[in-house]
């Protein structure tokens, strides 16, 4: 690397652990994008001014295959950075999901020195797990649920196996506009490493240290590799729009039509299912191409999916259920079994107008009622409180898109149910219980949509359906019986499964 041109930025001297007798490993996370890959070529031009070793013999590459990267992101990273990173042996880890249950493991797809090619996918895509949940990427509770369960777990459990107790250094490419999640990363691993009683890791940004703004890093990759770098982001991301703007995701799906049909096939099954479950939020993917004729292509590629795609009938039913109140939560703890938005409520003053605050035994004696009123009568109830919604979806049918339609129209007749389209996705419906006021409430309806989604229910829903709505059952007879997934209980292990060719860690062989 000493032939590389003269720095664009002046970087500041970070404090060296190299003096500390107990210096951690490095793990660098690699997203394959244009942060990450501008710490990494930090670390080649002057591995010691970073902390580590000349040789860099204690750096770590580690990169999660989620398997639905773009192919120039695949290429950029082949072409220009590996080549690098094998000339001078550094190590590249590559790991991915085994499958749907964290107890199926993570695998180690390649260890190496000497790395040629980032893998395109492991045994289990982010795509897979979406595609059989029927629904697209989203966030809960401010946490991209995505990122955690494809990314990090990955990353952290391989982790847990390759040092054990042994604390190591993990970087992670923030750049200097990006200090709140910094603060909140590092937030995160203190509770962890304070909850385990022992420094896991000790996180790191050094782009952040050097007051490297997304700009100047961009011109820092262009600088060293001689091409611009593009966004790193999965082809369905639902947050395209903060990872590029809408004209570069665009053309990029102009320019990968398959990629872009399967996104818009993923986001049209997540529709069927749930009307508002579209990828962002109150608008489609589907909506903002139309309205580019430059996107027509796209949209005649997603067309023709559809037509070549197994379809099938998804009975869906949900329940939305009454959430907890505070006053519930205070007098009953973490848990309560039937909870009520009046739940444990005061009485007001309308209800002690109302209702007697004595009871009158047979023998005539007056016992003063609880402070708590029951919530008997409608006057008397509060404002209702959302809970979660159960979901229930059973495959009914199976054939061509056309026979689906067909078929669809014909039962909605036999039934006497009228057919409705999706406000925003257009997608027809046969709703044959609608949902009503407050909670808890109940729905149901009869849809065709891509094959592929799991059928599901939670192991109570049938009686709670049965419950809220008087009805049994399905109403129409689903075409193989529900399998149920239980969770593994008493082990939390996680095995990390290793290449065959590769010498185990320490870690793993004493497991």
């Amino acid at each position: 690397m000493s032939s590389a041109p003269p720095a664009l930025f002046t970087l500041p001297a970070l404090r060296s652990p190299a003096s500390r007798p107990d210096k951690p490993m490095t793990v660098l996370s690699y997203g394959l994008g244009a942060d990450s890959t501008a710490i990494l070529l930090m670390y080649l031009e002057d591995p010691v001014r970073y902390g580590l070793e000349p040789d860099l013999s204690d750096l770590i590459v580690l990169h999660a295959v989620t398997g639905n990267e773009w192919p120039t992101s695949l290429s950029y990273v082949d072409r220009l950075v590996l080549p690098l990173l094998a000339e001078l042996r550094v190590r590249v880890v590559q790991v991915a999901r085994m499958g749907f249950s964290d107890s199926d493991g993570v695998l180690v797809l390649e260890d190496s020195r000497a790395t040629r090619r980032i893998h395109q996918a492991g045994p289990w895509r982010l795509s897979d797990w979406l595609v059989t949940g029927g629904t697209v990427p989203q966030m809960a509770s401010g946490r991209r649920t995505c990122s955690i369960r494809f990314k990090g777990w990955c990353l952290d459990h391989w982790a847990v196996a390759e040092f054990g107790q042994t604390a190591f250094r993990r970087v992670i490419g923030y750049h200097a506009g990006e200090r709140k999640r910094m603060e909140k990363d590092t937030k995160i691993q203190n509770r962890l490493n304070e909850r385990a009683g022992r420094v896991i890791c000790e996180p790191s940004y050094p782009l952040i240290e050097a007051e490297m703004d997304r700009a100047a890093v961009e011109a820092y990759v262009l600088q060293r590799l001689g091409e611009p770098i593009q966004k790193s982001y999965c082809t369905f991301c639902p947050f395209s729009g903060v990872c590029a703007s809408r004209d570069r995701h665009e053309a990029r799906l102009r320019e990968h039509p398959e990629l872009a049909a399967e996104a818009l096939a993923m986001e049209y099954a997540s529709m069927a299912l749930n009307e508002p479950m579209s990828l962002y939020g109150t608008r489609s993917l589907y909506q903002q191409l139309t309205e580019d004729e430059r996107n027509d292509a796209v949209l005649t590629a997603f067309e023709e999916r559809l037509d070549a795609s197994p379809f099938s009938l998804y009975e869906v039913r949900r329940l939305y259920l009454p959430g907890r109140t505070k006053d519930c939560r205070h007098h009953h703890g973490d848990r309560c079994p039937r909870p009520r938005w009046w739940c444990r409520t005061e009485r007001t003053a309308a209800c002690r107008r109302e209702h007697a605050v004595f009871e009158t035994g047979a023998d005539g004696t007056r016992t003063e009622l609880p402070p708590q009123c029951a919530g008997l009568d409608d006057g008397c109830h509060g404002n209702p409180v959302k809970g979660p919604a159960w979901r229930s979806v059973r495959t009914v049918w199976e054939g061509t898109r056309l026979d689906a339609e067909f078929t669809l129209m014909r039962w909605g007749r036999e039934a006497g149910v009228q057919l409705r389209h999706g406000e925003r996705s257009m997608i027809k419906r046969l709703h044959y219980l609608d949902r009503g006021e407050g909670y808890p409430a109940a729905e149901a309806y009869l849809v065709a949509a891509p094959s592929g989604a799991d059928d599901k229910n939670r192991e109570s829903f049938e009686r709670r359906w049965t419950e809220f709505t008087g009805l049994i059952g399905p109403r129409w007879e689903p075409i193989r019986p529900l399998v149920s997934h239980r969770r593994p209980r008493g082990s939390r292990t996680v095995p990390v499964i290793r290449p065959s060719g590769v010498a185990r860690v320490p870690a793993i062989a004493a497991a």
